[in-house]
């Protein structure tokens, strides 16, 4: 199906073509008509003429084919003349046989009459004017104007093609016009969704599309308060909870020192109680800094060396160097959302894919990608997307660690840095998590 702006532009070519043809059509019939008519009435009248005359001379005992010669020879017409059953002739262009017959029995019938026809493809045009058993005939070439029409009709349909044409570039001159502030709110609800809270539409005085604007301004305004809003209660409770959720753990770990001396069934109520105040304050961690407003700061940017960070943070995690391929290059971009997003990802891997089985950093012409592959069953069949949602943990992955912040913390830390968290099967078996950054890649 065409979309908009083409059924636009095909609009206006066709409309524009349809006019081209009705105006063009009836001014050339119009003056086909007048050319032919008037040629017609003039030669029709000087066949009148010539007929009296040639007549008069004939019975002023003028020779017949002396008469005929005092026929001017106007145009290319050309004089035959039958007297006493005997044809004569001024000139060779049309002999006596190539007559139509109807022509002469009607003239022989009505005293006059006259007929178009064609010989060897040539068109004339006949006047014929009986006089007792005589016939004066003059036959006018229609050819010179046969040929003028002819091409008449060429230069129409070549102007019918540049209408089309006009009317086409027209069209698409038209249709960017009207679809430009569709392409704008488009373009605006696209960004929106990406993240993009800034996003606002120029105003406009067009008191068609101002509702629309003002419209898509104040629905970007609500969805900025609201999820300014979300963040700071998010923010205020992470912040009220850290000192009870620290006296938790800092309690459990005492316990768990101790836990040696505590009967056997209390030893596993405080193993317990470390597992779970252990996971409580990692979320905790998580949702203050998904409510911090430091994915919000301007991005710091300078030369880094991927692999470096991805090394590091391996090594924190006791994995080794081995794991690492691929390229090694140097790019100018945000160093501490690149390591929180990398982060996330090994830990993603780790926590939830049964461990990290391969980090790989590839070089593109404007990209640069760092993918994460683990050893777990996968991606789940559909809702891929849904890993990337706050507390969303997908079912098909091995551990119920975690509160399932940590890919959504990714994802927000690389769109803040221009760039996408991606999920994807791995070759390996595993999920792949990838990282895709646009960056300015130093030589």
């Amino acid at each position: 199906m065409l979309g908009l702006k083409s059924r636009v532009i095909l609009a206006f070519g066709v409309l524009s073509l349809a006019v081209a043809l009705l105006v063009s059509i009836s001014a050339f019939m119009f003056a086909r008509n007048y050319l032919v008519t008037q040629r017609e009435s003039a030669g029709v009248t000087r066949a009148l003429l010539d007929a009296r005359a040639v007549s008069a001379a004939i019975e002023s005992g003028v020779e017949p084919g002396e008469a005929l010669a005092t026929v001017p020879a106007i145009g290319g017409a050309q004089a035959l003349a039958r007297v006493d059953g005997v044809w004569y002739t001024r000139g060779v262009g049309v002999s006596p046989p190539d007559l139509p017959p109807a022509l002469i029995s009607l003239a022989e019938e009505q005293g006059a009459a006259r007929q178009s026809f064609e010989v060897s493809g040539q068109p004339f045009f006949a006047v014929a004017v009986a006089d007792g058993g005589d016939l004066y005939l003059e036959l006018l070439p229609m050819g010179d104007l046969d040929r003028a029409l002819r091409t008449a009709g060429w230069f129409i349909a070549g102007i019918s093609l540049v209408s089309l044409a006009l009317g086409a570039v027209l069209g698409s001159w038209a249709a960017s016009r009207l679809l430009r502030p569709v392409q704008s709110l488009s373009d605006g609800a696209v960004r929106l969704a990406e993240g993009d809270l800034a996003v606002r539409l120029e105003p406009t005085e067009d008191p068609d599309l101002a509702p629309i604007t003002s419209a898509f301004n104040e629905m970007a305004d609500a969805v900025e308060r609201r999820i300014a809003r979300e963040r700071r209660f998010v923010a205020n409770v992470s912040h009220e909870l850290r000192s009870p959720v620290t006296a938790i753990a800092g309690t459990a770990e005492l316990l768990d020192n101790h836990r040696e001396a505590l009967p056997p069934r209390d030893a596993e109520l405080v193993a317990s109680l470390v597992t779970r105040s252990r996971r409580l304050s990692r979320t905790l961690v998580d949702l203050m800094e998904i409510g911090s407003e430091d994915s919000h700061q301007p991005l710091q940017v300078e030369a880094v060396e991927i692999s470096s960070i991805v090394l590091g943070l391996m090594a924190d995690r006791g994995l080794g160097e081995e794991l690492l391929h691929g390229d090694r290059p140097v790019v100018r971009t945000d160093a501490r959302r690149v390591e929180r997003v990398l982060a996330n990802l090994l830990d993603n891997a780790s926590t939830h894919g049964r461990g990290v089985v391969g980090v790989v950093i590839e070089r593109e012409a404007e990209h640069v990608l760092v993918h994460v592959d683990d050893a777990g069953p996968g991606l789940p069949e559909e809702g891929a997307d849904q890993l990337f949602e706050p507390f969303s943990r997908g079912s098909s992955r091995a551990s119920d660690d975690g509160a399932g912040l940590g890919l959504a913390i990714a994802r927000e830390a690389a769109t803040a840095l221009g760039g996408q968290v991606l999920a994807d099967r791995s070759s390996r078996g595993g999920a792949r998590m990838t990282l895709r950054i646009p960056a300015e890649v130093a030589p």
